[in-house]
């Protein structure tokens, strides 16, 4: 069966809960996301750099791994570091898979990664991983809002890739969706990883 958990955020912060052995990398995850919290997305990235170096990282949880990777790739992302977030994204994407977590998470990035970057061909196949994982009914009623999003991008994504027959379609789901239920609006604002704004010098 197919898993589906709406609370993606919530989920990202439980699974990056420290436990007492966790305690130093988890004050480096606060440090970081205060500062991306704050749109300081270059500071969170070397923070999230120099949280590798720490030496209780090798006690920590898989999921809290995962977690750290994604957090760090999407900061790469947004400061323009496009092959290293990806790399990150996707060290994110397979420790969460093997440790049963929601690995569909960092593969939307990935594909909004590269969609940001106009790789409209990569980004459809990573959207096409995603939607291939959610069970439409499920996520259309438990997480309209993520999975209106999902389909709004798929679909610039699909525009994008030369498949204009195919976009309307997602468009057109994503729009029936949005029509049945209040809540599915697209993620925007502080939800999504403003991938490519913030090009750091160093």
């Amino acid at each position: 069966m197919k898993r589906f958990v709406p609370g993606v955020i919530i989920l990202l912060s439980l699974a990056g809960c420290a436990s007492v052995s966790e305690k130093s990398p988890g004050d480096t995850m606060e440090a970081a996301a205060a500062a991306r919290d704050r749109g300081d997305w270059d500071a969170a990235r070397k923070i999230y750099a120099r949280s590798f170096t720490d030496t209780n990282l090798a006690q920590t949880s898989p999921r809290f791994r995962a977690v750290l990777h994604y957090e760090y790739g999407r900061s790469l992302g947004v400061t323009c570091r496009f092959k290293e977030a990806e790399q990150e994204l996707t060290v994110a994407h397979d420790l969460d898979k093997k440790s049963g977590g929601v690995f569909y998470i960092s593969l939307t990035e990935l594909a909004r990664l590269n969609l940001a970057q106009k790789k409209y061909t990569e980004a459809v196949a990573y959207f096409e991983s995603v939607l291939t994982e959610l069970e439409p009914e499920i996520a259309s009623k438990k997480a309209p809002d993520f999975y209106v999003a999902v389909l709004d991008d798929y679909a610039l994504a699909l525009s994008g890739a030369g498949r204009p027959k195919n976009a309307e379609t997602a468009a057109k789901r994503a729009a029936e969706i949005r029509a049945t239920a209040p809540a599915a609006e697209s993620w925007a604002g502080a939800d999504r990883t403003p991938y490519g704004t913030q090009c750091a010098k160093t």
